[in-house]
């Protein structure tokens, strides 16, 4: 407890020990700070390499699109068939599939 207004702390000794305690408390904040900003870095460049992996998707997409090709499911939807009908379609040769990758495919479509 201070003895008066002007003063903070009791003693020198106590002033001394909340000055440490002062600068301990700024240097763990300086160092999350850094860990933080480490890792918002880290976050925003795994964002960066997502996004340029969809956009490398997306033109390799517009290349095949000028033929008017679209997902499964919207042509599904279209024709009013299930997955299963599609792919019997697709595997009849029915249907123009363009594959873009082992699992992923768009089908031509005659509705546009």
């Amino acid at each position: 407890m201070a003895q008066k207004r002007t003063t903070k702390y009791c003693s020198h000794k106590c002033a001394s020990r909340a000055y440490k305690v002062r600068k301990r408390d700024e240097s763990i904040l300086e160092s999350n700070f850094e860990e933080y900003v480490k890792r918002e870095l880290h976050i925003h460049s795994q964002a960066l390499q997502q996004i340029q992996v969809s956009l490398s998707e997306l033109l390799r997409v517009q290349k095949i699109g000028k033929g008017n090709f679209i997902t499964p499911n919207d042509y599904c939807e279209m024709k009013g068939i299930s997955r299963k009908t599609l792919s019997r379609w697709i595997k009849d040769d029915k249907v123009e599939v363009k594959k873009l990758s082992s699992r992923k495919f768009l089908i031509k479509s005659d509705i546009l």
